[in-house]
């Protein structure tokens, strides 16, 4: 806005200057004025030149009362000039300073990158280090373990050493008291024939069923009770006091061991055999094995387990082979359920000749054609003996 006024009052200042000259010439020229001895006409020219210099002149001096910038412009131009030059002098060194301080600054940075990329180069060896001493701990702490353990290892072993020694101990003291028991089996032995097989190979001295799952005590109780059974049972068959003092079994300790393991893992009752390992000479030891079979249920007491119909008119066979026969297929047939036989004889079981005897009787009595039926008489289990009550029925012969 001050600019706007400025430029008006100076055009007004023209215009007024510029009309009074006009006036002032006319009234000069009407008149016919001079000044300085001038023709009218060169007044006339003289005086309008006059007004234009005082028109320039207000006109400075209202720009320079007005205008600080038009002051300096008019005044301080020779000032100004020099204040340029030592300006773009400044600004000449500035910008010198300031391109050298670009430089430092890339030196800089230049230096400030190098300095990253080692410190990542540090950071990577760093961690680097870091995983080699993990690793490495994870390796002494491997190295550690394995050394406990091999020195665990080698304990063990100074005690198995030691369980060795004491076995062997111990087992030289079992074959001290075997020798015993056979000077003692040969003593109470002399009176009986030279040679006479006591037991066969297989032959079995005793069995019995033993409880499975049992305790540590128990278990003990089990097998002290088997080896009792198979000695006692081995001294009636040398024909000696059962009471005596002599154990004429000898099982070796393994066995023992490993039938103590079965029955403390079982869940069920056992079936224990005492068997000959070979022929047995009266006056040896009865050298066994121990075989261990599970114990389960083969039939239920009442149960049918064959029938047959015998023709008792065919005189081919006697009513003796023709029963014998039957209970053939009765031994075959439980074997199959899963009774297990005499290892020597085959059997599963034996009827007593008062039984046999009264069975074939019936059957002669019947006559024709008769319906054998053998029936469990009792619960039969793996252990066994089957014990049968056979009934005999006659059979209507249709074709009469």
């Amino acid at each position: 806005m001050f600019g706007i006024r400025l430029i008006a009052i100076l055009a007004l200042m023209g215009g007024i200057i510029a009309y009074i000259a006009d006036k002032l010439g006319s009234k000069i020229g009407k008149k016919r004025l001079t000044i300085f001895g001038l023709r009218p006409h060169k007044t006339s020219v003289l005086l309008t030149v006059l007004s234009g210099m005082l028109i320039a002149a207000c006109t400075i001096g209202v720009l320079a009362v007005a205008s600080q910038s038009a002051r300096t412009a008019l005044f301080g131009m020779d000032k100004l000039q020099k204040e340029m030059t030592a300006l773009t002098e400044q600004r000449k060194t500035a910008q010198t300073q300031l391109d050298d301080a670009l430089a430092a600054l890339q030196e800089k940075n230049t230096a400030i990158a190098k300095l990253d990329e080692d410190i990542k180069g540090a950071q990577a060896a760093k961690e680097a280090a870091e995983s080699n001493l993990t690793r490495a701990q994870a390796e002494l702490t491997t190295a550690r373990e394995q050394y406990a353990a091999a020195q665990g290892s080698l304990v063990a072993a100074h005690s198995e050493v030691d369980n060795l020694t004491a076995a062997k101990a111990k087992l030289n003291e079992e074959i001290k008291a075997l020798n015993k028991e056979t000077d003692n089996l040969k003593q109470g032995l002399l009176t009986m024939k030279e040679g006479h097989v006591l037991y066969r190979s297989g032959e079995i001295v005793f069995a019995g069923v033993l409880k499975g799952g049992q305790s540590e005590e128990e278990i003990d109780k089990q097998v002290k009770w088997l080896v009792k059974n198979a000695n006692v049972a081995s001294l009636e068959r040398l024909g000696l006091n059962p009471a005596a003092d002599v154990e004429p079994v000898w099982v070796m300790k393994d066995e023992y061991d490993r039938l103590r393991t079965t029955l403390r893992d079982s869940k069920t009752d056992l079936l224990v055999r005492v068997r000959a390992v070979a022929n047995i000479i009266a006056g040896q030891p009865v050298v066994c094995a121990l075989n261990v079979y599970p114990n389960r249920q083969i039939y239920k007491s009442g149960v049918l387990i064959y029938r047959t119909v015998v023709d008792m008119d065919d005189n081919q066979a006697s009513s003796e082979t023709k029963f014998m026969f039957f209970l053939n297929n009765v031994n075959r047939l439980t074997v199959q359920a899963g009774v297990l036989p005499d290892p020597v004889t085959g059997k599963v079981g034996a009827m007593d000749a008062g039984s046999i005897l009264e069975t074939e009787k019936k059957m002669q009595r019947a006559g024709g054609k008769v319906l054998l039926s053998a029936y469990a008489d009792g619960d039969i289990t793996t252990a066994g003996p089957v014990r049968l009550k056979v009934d005999v029925e006659r059979i209507a012969d249709t074709n009469r």
